[in-house]
């Protein structure tokens, strides 16, 4: 994933702040904003969240639905498509495989002429040492 040709491929701005924070975002496989705060503390902050809408708007991140206290986002890998499952009591997360599930789901879909743009499967449960 070459961020400079997918910027522009969307036609925007190449800077070295959305270079940087994709760097960053490219070696965590969960983060939220607070995280790239922290990382680039000479980056405004305004800048970050800017950053983080566009790169929502182009599909480079996918947003994860795993906590009402913040968002928390990944990279958008077509290749390694996953979802996640959070334990209720320790809030331990753990990835599995769901291309069969989505399958289904976009063969659902077409069936009643929807076109889905983004969908999350979010798990909750309680995982073997908290039972």
């Amino acid at each position: 994933m070459n961020i400079e040709s997918i910027l522009r491929k969307h036609k925007k701005s190449v800077t070295q702040e959305r270079i940087d924070i994709f760097y960053y975002i490219k070696s965590n496989h969960m983060f939220c904003a607070n995280d790239i705060i922290l990382q680039f503390s000479e980056i405004w902050r305004a800048s970050i969240f800017r950053t983080i809408k566009l790169f929502l708007e182009i599909w480079i991140i996918r947003r994860l639905y795993l906590s009402d206290k913040e968002e928390v986002y990944e990279l958008n890998k077509s290749s390694n498509h996953h979802e996640h499952m959070k334990c209720e009591k320790c809030w331990d997360i753990i990835n599995y495989e769901s291309e069969k599930i989505c399958k289904k789901i976009f063969n659902e879909a077409k069936k009643i002429w929807f076109n889905i743009r983004e969908h999350n499967i979010w798990v909750i449960w309680t995982c073997k040492k908290c039972i």
